[in-house]
């Protein structure tokens, strides 16, 4: 690209961060991001938040939390996208408790959960057989005006338990006619 007397911006180093993360190519990934920074291009939310779910889906909790945390120190402030890859990341790595912790810190930091950070959420506790958690925390999205989406009711009827599970939660609530 450079020979051609293109220099690459924000968005081709996203999508091709984006690949190599994708295809678990973190070392690759970490040397293009250096080079980007090398060339005075520093690195946005977006970035980041690929090199986050990078980390996370290549089972590198521990490098993500500390990547996490450092945008705080760099004064960028995460985007709802990037909270919800975190969590995500936390639940599949079992961290479960520090997904809660992250999740009800996100106001704090002036980012609200979205209908995907909460579905997240959900799966997590339904994956990990906290069904009580995952009914409150579908109760709370229903009430801000979410809907709980297609695999989320796919894990919820997987349950053995399922048909106690949905009358409870749909008992007195609006998640009935949400549904249809």
């Amino acid at each position: 690209m450079c020979s051609y007397g293109l220099l690459p911006n924000l968005i081709t180093y996203s999508i091709v961060l984006d690949g190599l993360c994708k295809h678990g190519h973190l070392d690759e990934a970490f040397k293009l991001l250096k080079t980007m920074q090398e060339s005075k291009m520093e690195p946005n939310i977006f970035i980041y938040t690929i090199l986050l779910e990078g980390m996370c889906n290549s089972g590198k909790l521990e490098a993500a939390r500390e990547l996490f945390t450092n945008l705080f120190v760099k004064g960028i402030q995460p985007t709802v996208v990037t909270y919800t890859v975190m969590v995500s990341g936390l639940l599949k790595g079992g961290l479960s408790d520090e997904a809660c912790e992250l999740f009800r810190e996100m106001a704090v930091h002036g980012c609200l959960p979205n209908s995907c950070t909460y579905n997240v959420m959900i799966q997590g506790f339904l994956r990990n057989g906290d069904t009580s958690n995952a009914i409150r925390l579908i109760k709370e999205m229903v009430g801000k005006g979410f809907s709980a989406d297609s695999s989320t009711f796919r894990l919820l009827s997987d349950l053995e338990s399922s048909d106690e599970v949905i009358s409870q939660f749909m008992q007195g609530s609006s998640l009935g006619r949400k549904m249809k």
